[in-house]
This record gives C-alpha cells, structure tokens and sequence, in this order.
C-alpha cells in the first residue's frame, strides 16, 4: 500500500497544522480544560473552513468521501485538544458519514446541511448501563404507535448529549417482530432525559446518560428505513466502524501529544549538569512512545483508506483502535514518568494527556471486549 498522502490530503494536514498553531494555544486549551469550558467557537471555525464536510460525498454536498482526511484533522487536533478533537470526530466520521451513507433521501435533505455547516450537533446512543457493546446486549425498544415509534431504555456514555440536538441510537425489540434498528432521536423530545455522567478526562466533552421513557419519533426516523435483517447487520458494522475510527483517529494524535510534549520537557530539563534526554530511561521511553504512535498511525491510516475504497474494514478498524488506544495511554504514562514529580502537577499537562487517555481506553469497549469482538468477525 502507498501511504503517501493525495495532494488534498496534504493540504488539509497542512491547512490543520496551521489552524491548531494559531487557535489552539497551549495555555489557553488548559485553561478550557480547567473550566470544563465547551468548545463551541473552536468548533464553528473548523465547520465554518468545510472540514465537517470531509466525509460526505459531493453529491451530498460534501467534499468526500475522505475518512482519511477527517483523521488527520482529528488527530492534529487531539494532539493539543483532545476534546476539541473527539467533538469533531463525533461529527465528521459518526454523524455526517453515517447520515450520508445510510439515511434515505429525506434524512439527508433534512440533517445533513446542519451537520456540515456545524449548526446541528448530533451524536450515537449505543451502549446501556451495565451492558456492553454488542448488538446482543442492546435493550432499549421502540414499540409502533401509527406513524410513529415510541422508544422506552437508557443509553449510556452518550457524548456530547447535553449540547447535541439528536443521537442516532440502537433499539430493539417492538420493530418488525424483534428486528433491531438505528432510529434518529430528538434529543429535544418532551421523552427524552439527558443526565451528565462525570469523567475523568476529556474536560468539555461530556459523557452523558440519554433516558427515554416515551419518547415519540417519526417511523420516517429509522435509518435508511429498512427493515432487511442482512441491511441491518450492515448498518450495525458501518456504525462500529464509525465510531471506533473515531476514537482510534482521537488516539494516536492524543498518542503523538503526549510523546512531543515530554520531548520537548526531556530537551529542557537538566539533572546532573546535562539535559535528561541523555538518560538510558528516559531515551527508551521517548523511543516506545515514538515507535507505538506511529505503528498506530500506519494501522489507522490503512484501516481509514480502507473505508475510503468502499471495503468492509471493521477488522482492521478494530485492531488500529487497540493500537492507537494503547499507545496513548502508555505514552501519558510514560510522559508523567519522564516529567517527574511534575507529571502530577496541575501545572504540567503530562496528567491531562493521562486523563484523557483513560477515557479512550475504556470508552466503548476495553482491549479484552474488542479482542472478543475481533474473534468473532475472524470466525474464531
């Protein structure tokens, strides 16, 4: 494979490079993150330089499809903001791909402007408390009622639920004798509870609980209304892949952060009368985190290409996400590590990029749950 990036993907590493220079000053992203402050205007300027739009054909109205580009930009961004960054993911490669790929005519015509325009936030229901992350462990039901479907169950670790306007959430049993499906829900529905589950990282993108008791949607609200059980096992696999590239593109910039920032400390610290750079240990860690970022990167940007061509690619998806969750989390480690007693520090960022990192970890399924996830699509 080629990994040479197209001449637009350049430009649109490049056109991000400058942006997170300009806009995304260090201190003033800490101070964010201290404050728990959303990233609101931060966000209206990338959807207002076209960047929501990477993912969603032309003829959608987009400039795609390019996951790949969409990647880049995420992981610039994580790389400083990772908040920011998971914002843009949410949108660009979950809300805007699958709305493209999947909804009908009308749900195009209807959600897609708002989502590439950055006016419309909208994010995924999927996991329930206590369960996990298979279709098998999904409880919630949506029962027909006329024209409309009536959604009863909670959705837990909703990002961004408390700002966005609709979730894309997994229901079951009640549609078409048991046949799960997506449904579009309005967040905004008198049926609809939004709850802030507190977490340790990603301070401005909040992990939310989405309670519905009631809720009323259109039946034109399913995605892609179909009721095919081979369609909607498609669906469930385009919707997977969504959202683990996105965590997985949040991991290896947040991966590269982290590594770059305890470089540069490593370069300016002195001990001893020379930089600690120069340290056996401190040069084996920077060489580990270097060489895991980058085997993430080369994963993610493979996996990314994939979906770009059109290929089932959950798989590869998968394992890019294992790597990049790792190699974040163990180059915040080590990043706190090399910062000494300052890695703990509030004053230092080592800890943020540790915080954050654990909400990748975790989030949406541990290393074991997607190991597990990884042998059944090999038939093992």
């Amino acid at each position: 494979m080629d990994f040479a990036l197209t001449e637009e993907q350049g430009f649109i590493r490049d056109t991000i490079k400058k942006f997170v220079g300009k806009e995304c000053e260090r201190e003033a992203i800490k101070k964010m993150d201290e404050e728990g402050t959303f990233p609101a205007d931060l966000f209206g300027k990338l959807s207002g330089m076209g960047l929501c739009a990477l993912t969603v054909p032309e003829a959608d109205g987009g400039g795609g499809p390019n996951a790949l580009g969409a990647v880049i930009v995420t992981a610039e961004l994580a790389a400083i903001y990772p908040a920011l960054a998971g914002l843009f993911a949410t949108q660009s490669l979950c809300a805007g791909k699958l709305i493209a790929d999947l909804g009908t005519e009308e749900q195009k015509a209807k959600y897609l402007p708002g989502i590439l325009d950055g006016s419309t936030l909208m994010t995924l229901g999927l996991m329930e408390p206590g369960q996990g992350y298979t279709e098998a462990d999904n409880k919630t039901t949506a029962a027909p009622d006329g024209d409309r479907l009536i959604l009863n169950g909670t959705k837990a670790f909703v990002r961004l639920a408390d700002h966005a306007g609709f979730m894309i959430a997994y229901v079951g049993t009640g549609i078409d004798g048991g046949v799960a499906d997506f449904v579009v829900v309005d967040l905004h529905d008198p049926g609809v509870a939004v709850r802030l589950q507190p977490q340790v990282g990603f301070s401005g993108m909040n992990l939310c609980e989405v309670s519905l008791e009631s809720a009323a949607v259109g039946a034109g609200e399913r995605l892609g209304n179909s009721a095919d059980a081979a369609t909607d096992r498609k669906k469930w696999e385009k919707v997977m892949s969504a959202e683990h590239l996105a965590v997985t593109a949040c991991g290896i910039g947040l991966a590269r952060g982290a590594y770059e920032y305890a470089l540069n400390y490593s370069r300016e610290r002195v001990q001893f009368g020379r930089p600690i750079i120069k340290f056996g240990a401190v040069t084996e860690m920077l060489v580990d985190m270097a060489q895991q970022a980058h085997v993430a990167t080369l994963l993610t940007w493979q996996a990314a290409s994939e979906l770009d061509s059109g290929r089932d690619c959950l798989a590869q998806i998968i394992q890019a996400r294992i790597a990049a969750t790792e190699a974040a989390h163990q180059a915040a480690l080590y990043g706190v590590q090399i910062f000494g007693g300052y890695g703990y520090a509030m004053e230092y960022d080592a800890q943020r990029y540790l915080r954050d990192s654990m909400v990748l970890l975790s989030g949406g399924g541990t290393r074991q749950v997607l190991s597990n996830t990884l042998a059944g699509l090999w038939g093992y």
